[in-house]
């Protein structure tokens, strides 16, 4: 375990961190990694497209790989973090270069190119030093919107364990705590940086997988259905929707990265609890102690309410 002295929050601060305003507009970053599949594409899209509501500020290329499912089960085989964050970053760049210009760009920084697992020291890469700095010049709470392997925002607490009095994450991670396993894709890559979020006493949301999250499923011809012939973006999301080689006939697709920017959005389109934050055990099983700090955790999400605010949202993009 990679120790640091992180701050300890209150629970009047902590749950001051964790409340998002119902009006008005939140600065938000997203840490993601954006060529794994489509889901993260669209929530990096949908932020954008909501001006009014979310200041999208910085978009973070996390690592990913894909190696262990083998390389007939990924639209591209990815066995070296590296590689994988170095695809996300021009994923990132090809997602803004189809979207409207209508207002700001935000910026796009490369992350880590090895796990905190992997590693006794963190990687200081440009998306964790934008991430300090931008978390210390808040002016009020950044919503850091992970969704990907935490490596980037772990890795960021501990250089400045001093943000975690600016910040809230929500993180897309694990499985949901009554599972039969927690073999999930983000939390299993950087199991270190996992156990980062959850011990550091960060402001946390978190959004299980499997048993909460995988409601939000939809099919490659419904994506074609809305969203070829509609918008710039619509047609890239038409053309990529098929690539990804497990969507087989009948078969549906989970969104899951969604969750997060709908949260922001709007969570009343949520049911969440608070629990004391688990532990990760070597078999990446949770346990608990009722001793520990408290985080959310999503339980139910109103999935056609993000899926009908998502689909307007591409379908209109280009639209005055």
């Amino acid at each position: 375990m990679i120790n640091a002295s992180w701050p300890e929050l209150t629970l009047e601060k902590r749950m001051a961190l964790m409340s998002i305003p119902a009006q008005g507009i939140i600065p938000v970053v997203i840490d993601s990694d954006t060529y794994n599949e489509i889901d993260d594409q669209m929530a990096i899209a949908w932020a954008y497209l909501h001006p009014e509501r979310i200041d999208l500020q910085a978009v973070y290329a996390a690592p990913f790989t894909n190696h262990f499912f083998g390389k007939e089960n990924s639209h591209t085989y990815v066995e070296n973090p590296a590689q994988g964050m170095s695809l996300s970053e021009e994923e990132i760049h090809r997602v803004f270069e189809k979207l409207p210009h209508r207002h700001a760009l935000p910026g796009i920084f490369k992350g880590a190119t090895r796990y905190l697992t992997e590693s006794d020291t963190p990687e200081c890469s440009p998306a964790v030093a934008d991430l300090i700095s931008r978390a210390r010049k808040a002016s009020q709470t950044l919503q850091v919107l992970c969704i990907a392997a935490p490596t980037n925002i772990a890795s960021a607490l501990l250089f400045a364990p001093d943000i975690i009095e600016k910040i809230h994450v929500i993180w897309l991670g694990g499985n949901s705590y009554d599972w039969c396993d927690n073999q999930e894709f983000n939390l299993m890559q950087d199991v270190a940086a996992s156990r980062v979020l959850f011990d550091s006493g960060v402001a946390l949301t978190q959004i299980p997988c499997f048993g909460v999250t995988n409601c939000m499923a939809t099919s490659v011809p419904e994506m074609q259905f809305y969203f070829a012939n509609s918008s710039r973006i619509g047609d890239y999301f038409a053309e990529i929707a098929p690539r990804c080689p497990w969507i087989g006939f009948a078969s549906r697709k989970v969104i899951w990265d969604i969750t997060t920017v709908g949260y922001v959005l709007n969570s009343t389109w949520y049911t969440c609890e608070y629990h004391p934050a688990p532990l990760i055990n070597d078999d990446l099983r949770w346990s608990f102690d009722n001793r520990r700090h408290l985080i959310r955790v999503v339980k139910f999400i109103e999935r056609d309410n993000l899926f009908k605010d998502l689909f307007r949202k591409i379908i209109d993009a280009d639209k005055d």
